[in-house]
């Protein structure tokens, strides 16, 4: 929520009848736990409505746990972009987690097709901003997940896609991480 200038509409909320405010302005959206991972709990509700109840209870847990509800973006169909950033520097390639069949998320654990992919002006560019930020912070690692042109995840716990870049690129992402991490360590 820090960089509004680069996400699409966002909420993170405990509050049901938040989401369903947030619902009727937008028609369709996603719905997500704040702290999952592989895709797991992600649901979209589209304009419908059809069990957006449910799911606000079972993402919620009665108002115990904030859910982060956004925008649904139809350019996931491109893919959601993981874009690391190592050291404050973006990766020169992202990959693109492809929804397959009839499935919304590209995670994938979930099922999604990796396609590694050099980055674009925009990508290179919103990645070198946030980056810049959260490096000052002491973040060394951090994954950042775009969706189009819309950042919709900052990941910074377990950022994963080393290994598909490396093998469809070259890109030695491995040997990135290490070489700033011992610069890291060198000046602590």
């Amino acid at each position: 929520m820090e960089f509004p200038q680069f996400i699409g509409p966002t909420l993170v909320t405990r509050e049901a009848e938040a989401v369903r405010a947030f619902h009727a302005e937008h028609g369709d959206i996603i719905l997500k736990p704040l702290d999952g991972m592989g895709g797991t709990g992600i649901f979209r509700v589209k304009a419908d409505g059809l069990n957006l109840g449910s799911i606000v209870e079972t993402l919620n847990q009665g108002g115990a746990t904030s859910v982060m509800v956004q925008k649904f973006l139809p350019e996931i169909a491109a893919g959601d972009k993981r874009i690391l950033i190592i050291g404050g520097e973006p990766v020169p390639f992202c990959l693109a987690r492809i929804p397959q069949g009839s499935e919304v998320r590209g995670n994938l654990a979930a099922g999604g097709k990796g396609v590694a992919q050099p980055l674009t002006e925009a990508d290179r560019a919103t990645a070198a901003a946030i980056g810049a930020v959260l490096s000052a912070r002491g973040l060394l690692l951090i994954g950042l997940d775009i969706i189009g042109t819309r950042v919709t995840e900052i990941n910074v716990t377990s950022p994963t896609c080393f290994q598909e870049i490396r093998d469809q690129t070259g890109c030695d992402v491995p040997a990135l991480f290490v070489d700033a991490l011992e610069r890291a360590v060198a000046l602590a």
